[in-house]
């Protein structure tokens, strides 16, 4: 397994773990006082994406390298995946919204614009993630069953 295959499952049990953590905090403590306002404390976790180009950048071999032109076309592949289906899903989630709540009545309150663009770069570090390991290939390598 190679550095970015590393990278993404990493990228994938922090976001995973995030969401698990910060959803119970919030129906507990909806449970418990009737509205939350505690949720957005327990996205700390995310901080540990900020360390992705410290964690598997050295070769596993002496004269290895860390990565080659395949891995940097996968990269760039999955990256473009990411910004494509980013704006689909952003799109259509406007749209979306304007059907179903109606044109022109009320506004996004100011407290859910921040949350929208943590949301939006969730979306691309998955997409991009579960991209770079559908190309790299996690099912079986030829073997016959």
């Amino acid at each position: 397994m190679n550095r970015y295959e590393k990278l993404a499952w990493w990228n994938l049990i922090v976001i995973t773990f995030t969401i698990i953590i910060t959803t119970a905090a919030i129906a507990i403590e909806f449970h418990i006082r009737g509205y939350s306002t505690l949720g957005i404390y327990f996205l700390a976790p995310l901080i540990l994406l900020q360390y992705n180009r410290y964690l598997f950048n050295k070769p596993q071999s002496a004269g290895g390298v860390v990565s080659d032109e395949r891995d940097s076309f996968i990269v760039q592949r999955a990256t473009s995946f990411a910004y494509k289906s980013f704006w689909f899903v952003f799109l259509t989630s406007s749209i979306a919204v304007h059907i179903f709540k109606g044109w022109g009545r009320g506004s996004v309150p100011s407290g859910i614009l921040p949350l929208m663009a943590i949301g939006g770069a969730l979306f691309m570090k998955i997409m991009c993630s579960v991209s770079i390991l559908v190309q790299y290939g996690r099912g079986g390598k030829g073997e016959k069953s």
